[in-house]
């Protein structure tokens, strides 16, 4: 696994960041520049030549880089390396700044990227064994001053945290380093529930943790409260239905038949009327002028009498037909109060009925 990112650096108190597992943990101080080598540490050489994918001003600073540790200033070497790999990504150039690192008593930084310089130079058909072992004493120099934590988890794709601090997600490829003593390590995942576990590790020492992670429990979503039951409907009672449908009934067959015998009385009291001379009918009454004779008086008095009885077998057809009608509307009203339809299912229709000499309504629906 190759660094991915790593900050310039402007001034030494800046620090490094990589992909490597431990990129993200927090890194230790910077000593000050004039600081010495450690004196039980033998000093690396940093020997590998600068690669052919490296680009002209990457292999510039890194050149540099090189020939200003040949003359132990390790700090402007550190520089040069940071800047070379701002501008390219090549393993060669960690294994520069791992080497100023350790130099500089930065242990733990100096771990991680020895670490990764050591894994890819292995790799590197075109490495010398004197390179190789050259990188490998140089991370042991490292590896001999930090603690190591090698962390597993049943999740891929988990991140873990050094006292809160993200380094990296699993799978990791190298441990994580650490400075000596306690420290808390975390492991999290989406849909799973946070694990953590704490650790002490001493100088050049190592510890092991292997999380499990349990998958949190997804509730299911409240299921709907059921509908309510439909209310009660109260067993309506067909007889006030059948009294009132009877009782219209009954309203609009005698309007019918009075409308008949009013009409009956009309057409006499027309015919009538043609056979007395001088009779004039007028608003419904009549006035015989200058009756001639018993006979004439006796006809007037027939005519007045069947224009009343018209006039009162048309009145008595109106009420037949408003009673009847009324009766209707209440026993309809009854029919609605007390429904066996659904409510949205119910329609009704009133459509007034108007003839001549009489009138009434029509309703109609479903209830």
């Amino acid at each position: 696994m190759r660094p991915s990112q790593v900050v310039p650096l402007l001034c030494l108190p800046a620090l490094l960041a990589s992909t490597s597992p431990a990129a993200a943990q927090p890194k230790s101080s910077a000593p000050p520049t004039s600081a010495p080598a450690p004196k039980a540490a033998r000093r690396p050489r940093i020997q590998r030549a600068p690669s052919d994918a490296m680009s002209d001003k990457a292999r510039k600073l890194y050149i540099e880089g090189v020939a200003a540790s040949e003359q132990n200033r390790w700090a402007d070497a550190y520089a040069s390396f940071v800047a070379a790999w701002a501008l390219q990504k090549h393993y060669t150039i960690v294994g520069g700044i791992g080497t100023c690192e350790l130099m500089l008593q930065r242990y733990r930084d100096a771990a991680e990227h020895l670490a990764i310089y050591v894994r890819e130079l292995a790799e590197d058909t075109t490495a010398t064994p004197e390179e190789r072992e050259a990188a490998a004493a140089a991370y042991a120099q490292a590896r001999a001053e930090v603690g190591a934590v090698v962390v597993s988890a049943n999740v891929p794709g988990a991140k873990v945290l050094v006292d809160g601090s993200p380094v990296g997600t699993t799978p990791l490829v190298d441990p994580v380093f650490v400075e000596p003593g306690p420290h808390t390590i975390t492991v999290q995942h989406d849909g799973h529930a946070p694990k953590s576990s704490a650790v002490d590790v001493a100088r050049g020492g190592q510890s092991e943790r292997a999380f499990e992670l349990e998958k949190l429990e997804v509730s299911a979503p409240p299921e709907p409260a059921p509908a309510p039951p439909p209310p009660d409907v109260a067993e309506r009672s067909s007889a006030p239905i059948v009294a009132g449908a009877s009782a219209a009934a009954a309203g609009v067959i005698a309007g019918v038949v009075f409308t008949l015998v009013a009409n009956a009385k009309a057409s006499s009291a027309r015919e009538l009327h043609a056979t007395i001379k001088g009779t004039n009918v007028n608003e419904g009454g009549v006035n015989c002028t200058n009756p001639a004779g018993t006979e004439q008086r006796q006809q007037c008095n027939r005519l007045r009498t069947l224009v009343d009885d018209r006039d009162l077998f048309s009145n008595l057809a109106l009420w037949s037909f408003v009673g009847g009608g009324a009766i209707a509307v209440g026993t309809l009203g009854y029919w609605l109060a007390s429904p066996s339809t659904p409510t949205e299912k119910r329609h009704v229709r009133v459509v007034p009925l108007v003839a001549p000499g009489g009138g009434g309504i029509v309703a109609g629906g479903v209830f």
